[in-house]
């Protein structure tokens, strides 16, 4: 045993009750969690901690957002190039069933799935006090991204605080007492704990010195990826000694705690990585590694404040739990914003410059066989974690997803060579921690859908719209080529047009003939509407980075107009399918055939007809849904913003409050699994989108004449509505106001409205001195609108702002 004494006895601290009820900006509980769902996760973009905060023995589930079951595996079939020959021609001929045996023999990967996300293990604090305790609350602060507990044992209150600190690259506990000498504890680290007291892969825990404990291990596979993890403790006025692997603190006034882990994705020696970043910690007091995490974390965090009105007395008084619960009859507004804040919290806990994106789960994870393997989805849910990013001015944020980006383009061009004899760069609809780009699985709804990284190249364009980073344009458009150029030997012919063949519907599937259910099929809007999207993007950019590749350009223009075109089929809606299929679930939980009206603009109300026929689409899903994830809530409330429909919005979040929110975490609940961060990033993107949207344009031919322009036109300025489908119950408790969204174009948004919803007053910073359309409401380009006051320029009710960079510019009602 090594036993170090840490000075003489201090004070015993002060601790107050945390009556969280009067902290608007904590979700609070008074009762430990019992599971991963329901605890308060903590992550500093690259290490994820989520405590239970039991009494006395607690749990800390600890991950590392790199440590993933195995390595890179090359899984292109040999036989792919062929089978996607033969299927094309098996689909034109309308003999889809024989195509979707061929490609579960010959598309398919070998080996059929990709890695997946693990579990590091748990950390393990046991005090050595009565098990009997009181007065127990526990909490997640916002407001300055920490969390913590507090209880009582025979009239000796303790508290715990846990945060994960970005600047340190630790994990960071302090455990207090008002009484001296009273803390008292253990830890141990291990795998063992989440496994049933088995140590998978766990090649040693032992002992470093007096103070530190640390394990190691590595994942499975023959190029397994290794792991360090190690934790060590200070003490005021008491002792630090190990025993065996476990660390022990006796009769201390208070201890501070430090975790950190590596692996081999990033340093070559984890272990001594993991040995410097807990003597840095140690060399620092606890308050100076605090304060620098919340000036870190508030940077992010308090860009942007959300007031929906003042919440009463009685729902105040309530846990979050309770509150949530009580939302479905009575709007809570201060819960409501709460939420939004922890969409922008859980990004900027998960998304750091040097990190991984979030997966499925973010950061959080305890099974070693994940739902889905937690990996990052690139039909819809790796996208949906990125759209509040611009709009809620976390502009940096987005660096992982552009990283991945790069390497997935890299990766996929021996994919499109191998199996497509194409030329650019392909990925399917999964990916995994070494940007893993062939077919995933062996689910005929999903696995033979070869636009993933299509649909996420066109982030490379939004963030230039939003920011007018040049240097990140140019640093992606190679990406953004990629996919283009794909796309151009990829395309085939059929009945006069351009078509993705073979591809499929994300997930959704159709009845080729009444007994015969299929998802395979030819030219899906979804892939219709990102090609058309792209397409546009290249010529933009090529004009933004000032490139002259004219040949490439008349190419893809040429291709575009030869795309097949958004029409509305038998029920009223957004054709999914090149042919009116009958769909096997009209309920279906994505809105692939709507994709040109969100993420893309193709859709917008200056065209009526497709504009109506996109909200009889949303109508008709939600009609018929059933037993849906919080993540669908997030996307229908966003495409009834984009559609205008205000009910919608409302009924979808008040079911994402009382229904699919778990009341100990506010994580987003996906029936029959553990969370799904989606949820929670999808609802912040969905309420900005109410409050402001910036995705259509206006012509700068003729500015007394306000035309609609789209994608790939020239000479147009973005148009910022205000308000454009703010619920009613958004105001009615004393008014509101948002500030700090960002509009494309370059420009930072405050917004205030009275109790009856309407406006107040909207500043508007122009970052870039671009010339900007502003308008109030849903008015359709060149329809009546409500006149607007803006300083310098005419009084109008789509006001053409001439900017200049810095400016800033008050919009009232004229």
């Amino acid at each position: 045993m090594f036993v170090l004494y840490i000075g003489d006895s201090a004070h015993a601290a002060q601790i107050e009750r945390p009556d969280s009820a009067s902290h608007p900006s904590r979700i609070w509980t008074s009762t430990p969690a019992t599971y991963l769902n329901d605890s308060h996760v903590l992550g500093n973009g690259r290490v994820g901690a989520a405590p239970l905060g039991a009494v006395p023995t607690d749990t800390i589930y600890i991950n590392e957002d790199s440590l993933w079951s195995g390595g890179h595996l090359h899984r292109v079939n040999p036989d792919g190039a062929q089978a996607v020959s033969q299927m094309q021609d098996l689909v034109v001929q309308g003999r889809v069933p024989e195509a979707l045996t061929l490609a579960g023999f010959s598309y398919v990967g070998t080996p059929v799935a990709m890695q997946h996300y693990d579990p590091l293990g748990s950390i393990t604090l046991a005090m050595n006090h009565s098990s009997e305790y009181a007065d127990y609350e526990r909490w997640m602060d916002l407001a300055d991204g920490t969390s913590g507990l507090y209880y009582t044992v025979n009239e000796t209150a303790y508290s715990r605080e846990y945060f994960a600190s970005n600047p340190a690259g630790v994990v960071a506990i302090r455990v207090t007492s008002n009484t001296s000498a009273a803390v008292s504890l253990n830890l141990h680290l291990d795998r063992g704990s989440i496994l049933g007291g088995l140590n998978r892969w766990q090649d040693y825990s032992t002992r470093e010195g007096g103070n530190t404990i640390i394990m190691g291990g590595r994942s499975g596979g023959e190029h397994s990826i290794g792991f360090s993890a190690g934790v060590t403790a200070v003490a005021s006025g008491g002792t630090v000694s190990t025993m065996g692997d476990y660390l022990v603190v006796e009769k201390a006034d208070e201890a501070w705690i430090y975790f950190s882990t590596w692996t081999t994705y990033r340093q070559q020696d984890p272990r001594q990585q993991v040995l410097r970043d807990l003597a840095s910690a140690r060399t620092q007091t606890y308050p100076t590694i605090r304060s620098t995490h919340v000036a870190d974390y508030q940077a992010y965090a308090d860009r942007v404040s959300l007031n929906l009105g003042k919440s009463t007395p009685q729902q105040r008084a309530m846990n979050t739990s309770d509150r949530l619960a009580a939302s479905k009859d009575r709007f809570d507004p201060e819960l409501t914003s709460l939420l939004f804040q922890f969409g922008r919290y859980a990004l900027i806990a998960t998304s750091r410059e040097g990190t991984l994106p979030p997966n499925l789960q973010g950061l959080w994870n305890t099974d070693w066989d994940p739902a889905w393997g937690s990996r990052y989805k690139l039909n819809i849910d790796l996208q949906m974690n990125y759209w509040l990013s611009l709009t809620a001015n976390l502009a940096e944020l987005a660096s992982p997803l552009h990283d991945l980006i790069n390497t997935l383009c890299q990766n996929g061009r021996a994919v499109a060579r191998d199996m497509f004899n194409a030329s650019g760069c392909v990925a399917h609809h999964n990916t995994d921690v070494w940007a893993d780009p062939a077919p995933e699985d062996n689910w005929p709804s999903a696995t033979w859908w070869p636009m993933g990284l299509t649909w996420l190249a066109t982030h490379v364009m939004e963030h230039y719209r939003f920011t007018g980073d040049v240097d990140t344009l140019e640093h992606m458009y190679a990406a953004l080529e990629g996919v283009a150029r794909f796309a151009t030997d990829f395309l085939t012919d059929y009945e006069g047009w351009k078509v993705t063949n073979p591809s499929l519907s994300p997930e959704n599937t159709y009845y080729l003939d009444p007994d015969t259910e299929v998802a395979i099929t030819l030219g899906p809007t979804s892939d219709n509407s990102m090609l058309w999207e792209l397409f546009g993007e290249i010529l933009e950019a090529q004009a933004a980075l000032g490139m002259n590749d004219t040949d490439f350009a008349a190419q893809v223009t040429s291709l575009r107009a030869q795309l097949p075109p958004l029409r509305v089929n038998q029920f009223g809606g957004i054709a999914e399918w090149i042919k009116d299929y009958n769909e096997t679930d009209p309920g279906h939980r994505h809105y692939s055939q709507l994709w040109g009206l969100y993420p893309g603009s193709q859709i917008t109300a200056s065209n009526s007809t497709l504009f109506e026929a996109s909200n009889s689409s949303l109508h008709r899903r939600l009609k018929y849904q059933s037993g849906t994830p919080s993540w669908f809530d997030a996307y229908s409330a966003i495409i009834a913003a984009r559609v205008f429909d205000v009910e919608i919005i409302h009924s979808t979040l008040t079911h994402q409050l009382s229904n699919q929110t778990y009341g100990g975490s506010m994580l987003g609940v996906h029936p029959g699994g553990p969370f799904q961060v989606t949820g929670n990033l999808g609802v912040t993107a969905s309420m900005t989108e109410a409050l402001l949207q910036s995705h259509e344009s206006i012509s700068l031919t003729n500015p007394d004449k306000p035309t609609p322009a789209y994608t790939g036109d020239t000479n147009k300025a973005h148009l910022i509505r205000l308000l454009p489908v703010m619920p009613a119950e958004w105001a009615a408790n004393g008014g509101g106001f948002v500030r700090g969204l960002l509009a494309r174009g370059g420009f930072e948004v405050d917004i205030s409205w009275d109790s009856a919803g309407r406006l107040v007053e909207a500043n508007v910073t122009s970052r870039l001195g671009n010339p900007v359309w502003i308008t109030l409401g849903t008015a359709p380009v060149s329809a009546a609108a409500t006149k607007l006051a803006v300083k310098g320029c005419q009084t109008a009710d789509f006001v053409l702002l001439e900017s200049q960079k810095g400016s800033v510019h008050r919009v009232t009602i004229a």
